[in-house]
């Protein structure tokens, strides 16, 4: 076996592995060798359960809807809500050295 896996090089080896060379052999021999049977005997079939019907859907009232934050965004909210909470911003830290900028 090690002489034909040298033979065919690396990808032929596991090209070999792949197919199930090193794997226990499927011949009649072994099953004949076997002292249990590994096929379970035969059950009667089970009863297909009756599913229970699906209850009715309950009604849908969007009238009392109220959560519109969702749904209002257009091309100023964010400037909008800046403006809101600006009030609520901390003044950014500083060392107390003037900035080197222009």
């Amino acid at each position: 076996m090690a002489t034909s896996l040298l033979r065919l090089g690396r990808l032929g080896s596991v090209k070999r592995l792949l197919r199930g060379g090193w794997s226990t052999p499927r011949t009649p021999l072994v099953a004949a060798l076997c002292t249990e049977g590994d096929v379970p005997p035969k059950t009667a079939k089970a009863s297909v359960k009756k599913q229970a019907p699906e209850p009715e859907p309950e009604p849908f009232d969007d009238t009392t809807y109220k959560n519109l934050q969702h749904h209002h965004y257009n091309m100023y909210t964010f400037a909008d809500v800046d403006v809101a909470l600006s009030k609520y911003r901390l003044p950014q830290p500083s060392s107390g050295r003037v900035s080197p900028g222009p």
